[in-house]
């Protein structure tokens, strides 16, 4: 019994201390991310974070600035929109839009906020469908075709150097 105390005290010793030296190494005037106050932001991904957290007017901040419109997630290489999109948040996908966000950025899974327009199931009618359908006419009026290319396809022509398409502008 005394052996485990020994080996408990010891291993939480050693948490303390690796904590301790982690903290020790931080800088000073690192913020602090209102979310949870122990964990530091460093601005990156803020617009992934916004889109995530469904703050339309930070998202439409940030757009403004042009700061964030096609940065990745690390975990699968969505971009803000492609995130908004699987979350049915057609204004927010309209404002990066809007704003210049790359259209033909696909996730490592080849899915795009294009297919995300025919597969929403936001409520027909409301508010966020009609932003759903000036989306589609978007990137229609941007050379986006519908039908649109199937996730096989669009990885297919990207490795190819294929996508987007010839004589689009990205």
């Amino acid at each position: 019994m005394m052996k485990k105390r020994v080996v408990v005290g010891i291993a939480v010793l050693t948490c303390l201390d690796l904590h301790a030296r982690l903290v020790a190494c931080e800088p000073e005037n690192k913020p602090i991310s209102p979310v949870n106050q122990t964990l530091p932001l460093d601005n990156s991904q803020l617009m992934l974070g916004a889109v995530m957290n469904s703050e339309t007017e930070e998202v439409r901040r940030l757009a403004e600035r042009h700061q964030g419109l096609d940065e990745r997630d690390t975990d699968d290489q969505s971009t803000p929109m492609i995130a908004a999109s699987d979350t049915d948040q057609w204004p927010v996908v309209e404002i990066l839009i809007d704003r210049g966000a790359d259209i033909w950025a696909h996730d490592r899974f080849g899915i795009m906020t294009a297919q995300r327009t025919l597969t929403s199931r936001i409520l027909r009618g409301s508010p966020e469908d009609a932003a759903r359908l000036r989306v589609i006419e978007k990137l229609k009026a941007r050379g986006y075709p519908f039908p649109r290319p199937s996730r096989a396809e669009i990885l297919a022509l990207d490795k190819a150097g294929k996508w987007p398409p010839p004589g689009v502008k990205r």
